[in-house]
């Protein structure tokens, strides 16, 4: 018997700061994002590929896909280094 595959729950955002934006291919950017949820009291870093399309309108947009990570944001500051922060004009928490 196959198992069914959980469904993904959107959790609503709240809170969404842009840090930084990179294109790494003519078609893609990545995106360091800042994100709070609705009913989470945790801020998280999102570092997320998106990729471009285009709208109903026919405006390019870009549409986030799955290749990313997110981490709680506690952690993200434990992860890297001081200097890291100062170039991202952000101070360390530590």
């Amino acid at each position: 018997m196959k198992k069914k595959k959980p469904e993904e729950t959107k959790l609503k955002i709240e809170y969404r700061e842009l840090i930084k934006e990179v294109q790494s291919k003519s078609y893609e950017i990545v995106r360091l994002n800042r994100i709070k949820y609705i009913g989470n009291n945790y801020y998280f870093i999102d570092i997320r590929f998106y990729q471009r399309g285009y709208d109903e309108n026919g405006e390019e947009i870009y549409y986030p896909t799955k290749k990313g990570v997110q981490i709680k944001e506690d952690l993200f500051y434990k992860i890297f280094n001081e200097y890291f922060f100062n170039s991202l004009g952000k101070e360390s928490k530590e």
